[in-house]
Order: C-alpha cells, then structure tokens, then sequence
C-alpha cells in the first residue's frame, strides 16, 4: 500500500509535492461490483460437547480482548456504508465500488476521494440494504478526502465519532470496517503499527502523516473507517502496501484530524488539489555536510529539477550526480518560510499546508551562501 546503500538512499527520486494523492494499489475505483447485501447471517446449532479437563476458560482480559471488534461492529456496524461510483463515456458505463462512514445525522458521510473520482452518480448502500443517490460536496485530493451528503438517513442509522488521531500509538488496537472485493460489512481487526508514517507509492508522490495498521485492508475498503478500542474514528484507510493488489499487513489511513481540519471546506464545496514544486531530493547528512563543506547537516539536498516545474521557474539548481553519487552539490534547501527543515518528509509536510499558487520561500545554500528564492506553487501534473 527496503533496505538500500547509503550512497542509494541519497540518489533516490522523491517528489515533492502536497498531499497524498491517489495511490492506485487500493482502490474503491478498483472496478468491483459489490457481491451482495450486508446481513445477518445464518447460525448452526449443535449438541454442547464437554471440554476435557486441561483445556481451560480464558482470562476475562483476553476475553475483552477478542471482543473489540465485534463490541464496535455491534455499535457502529451500521454507520458504515457502500459507496458505488458510475462513471460514463460514449460507449460505456463504468462502476467502482469503496466504502463511507456517516459522520454526522445531517447525512454527512466521509470516504476516499478516488472513489468518487469523476463520477457522474454517487450511491449510497446502507447495511439495510436502502440505496441513496448522494451529491459529493468536496474534495480533498491532497489527502484522499472526498466528503457526501444524503437526504436523509434511513431510520436507526449510527452517527460514528471522528476521535483525536493524536492521541493514537504504536500497538493500539484497531478496526476496519469495509467492503474489501465487494463483500459489504467485512471486519477485521489490527494494530496501528506505525504512526506519522511516510510513504512514496510507486510512480506517485511522497504522503507524510499516515497512520500505518496490519488490521487487513484490500481493495474497495478505500473510504472505510479505522476505528479505536472505543469504537471512535482515528482514520480513513486509503491505500495499502502490496506486490498482489492484496492485503500483506501494511494498510494506510489518513488521521482523523487531518479529516477533521478540511470538512468545513469540503462542506462548503471546495474542491482542494495538490500543490506541486518539481523536485526531487534527498535527506542532507552530516557524512554529506563534511564532504561539501557544509555550514549545516540537515536540510534537502536537490537532486533533479523538473523542466518547466515551479522550481525550475523559480531557478532552483540540482546536483551534478557521477554515476551513484554526487558529483558536485546545487542548491541545499535548509528553510520554508524562515523555519528550518530537517529533510524531505518535513519539506513535503510544510508544503502540504499550502495550495497551488501559493508562494513560499525556500532558503537555500547555494556555493556555500544563504540565498532566499520565492516559489509560486503549481498544481501537481496529472
């Protein structure tokens, strides 16, 4: 949804760009058609069957243990939704499915913005079986954030809490709630095993702050929430890391509080995009820092400059590279806007504050010398 060479890690690509973008290893627009109803089920009765003696009852702390996911399913279960996107073109009509979650009784309902990416219907499945048309309000594609609204909710419908994703840690229990292949009202339960994670997807940018869990996500849970032990919302799970488009225990969501921050837009209808710079770079070291000179070891080294990007249009210089290594420094950015940056997952994470147009300014060593150059951010090329 990785162990290289010192000299490797320093010539790696990373582009720097805002947001999180789409990541095409999980997706609710994956093309699934969702296989059926999310119902109750059916039970086998047997004889009871006497245990023998050395098998014996599990400590009550392990018993509420297995029971998480099964106790926040019971409650919030039915805040969960399908979300079926269409999209059409002149010759054919064209579905993807992912999952939402109710967020608020007006019929708010929060999931992944490349679910709903170009569609011409979005439509809502509640775990009654009831389907909804909904309008998509707004959308975040920095963050993979799209926000929809229903009518009305179908009687007894949940509202789920959005919690404080920072207030979540490494080893704390957690649940996702989705449709993963089309199968609607799946659970599965997990840790967060890490936290503010970074992570640049295959041919696509560099996404600071995720929540990382090994609870199973596959595609169409794209949307779903993560849920805590209290049964709150600390993230909405958008992509996975895998080499068979399937769960290998690395899922990612974005925070809580990041939804949380750009739903008063996303309810008024902004359509927020991702800024783009145009480099890439790595992380300055103090093994680098002496090689060249250096007054500072922390910073960006830029690596490559894409022509006609911001940067280049602002003249950022790259290093000249002699074969894996570098051969001679450009420009160091040590500083945006005054505040220094230690590397690239913070160059990335203070643009990703901004939106295309903004103007930033990057403090650069070039030739040994501090030199300020105003970048006017673009839009990140689709």
């Amino acid at each position: 949804m990785e162990q290289t060479s010192s000299i490797q890690r320093r010539i790696v690509p990373l582009l720097v760009a805002i947001g999180f973008l789409i990541a095409g290893a999980i997706g609710g627009m994956a093309g699934f058609s969702l296989a059926g109803e999310r119902g109750a089920g059916t039970s086998a009765v047997s004889s009871p069957i006497a245990a023998p003696a050395e098998v014996q009852a599990l400590p009550v702390a392990e018993m509420q243990a297995t029971t998480v996911a099964g106790q926040v399913y019971q409650r919030y279960g039915e805040a969960v939704v399908d979300v079926i996107a269409r999209t059409s073109d002149s010759f054919f009509d064209r579905h993807g499915a992912g999952t939402g979650v109710v967020i608020d009784q007006r019929g708010l309902i929060v999931t992944a913005a490349h679910v709903v990416e170009g569609t011409s219907t979005v439509e809502i499945r509640f775990a009654t079986g009831e389907r909804v048309s909904s309008r998509v309000l707004g959308t975040d594609e920095a963050n993979d954030i799209a926000l929809l609204r229903v009518d009305r909710l179908p009687a007894g419908v949940p509202v789920a809490v959005l919690g404080d994703s920072d207030r979540v840690q490494v080893g704390d229990v957690v649940v996702a709630i989705g449709s993963p292949f089309g199968l609607s009202g799946t659970v599965t339960q997990g840790i967060v095993s890490a936290v503010n994670r970074s992570w640049n997807p295959p041919g696509g940018r560099l996404r600071t702050g995720l929540i990382q869990t090994d609870a199973p996500i596959n595609p169409g849970n794209s949307g779903g929430p993560l849920f805590d032990a209290r049964g709150e919302v600390i993230g909405i799970t958008i992509m996975i890391e895998s080499p068979i488009r399937g769960n290998v225990g690395i899922g990612f969501a974005v925070p809580s509080n990041t939804v949380k921050r750009v739903l008063p837009q996303l309810e008024q209808g902004a359509q927020l995009e991702p800024a783009w710079l145009g480099i890439s770079g790595t992380d300055l070291d103090v093994e680098q820092a002496r090689r060249f000179g250096l007054s500072v070891d922390r910073g960006v080294i830029v690596l490559s400059v894409v022509p006609g990007s911001p940067a280049a249009r602002a003249g950022l210089r790259p290093a000249q590279a002699s074969g894996l290594d570098i051969a001679q420094l450009g420009d160091v950015i040590v500083a945006i806007d005054g505040q220094p940056v230690v590397g690239m997952q913070e160059l990335a994470a203070r643009i990703g504050a901004h939106q295309p147009g903004d103007t930033v300014e990057l403090t650069v060593l070039r030739d040994g010398r501090e030199q300020t150059v105003r970048v006017t951010l673009g839009r990140w090329p689709k």
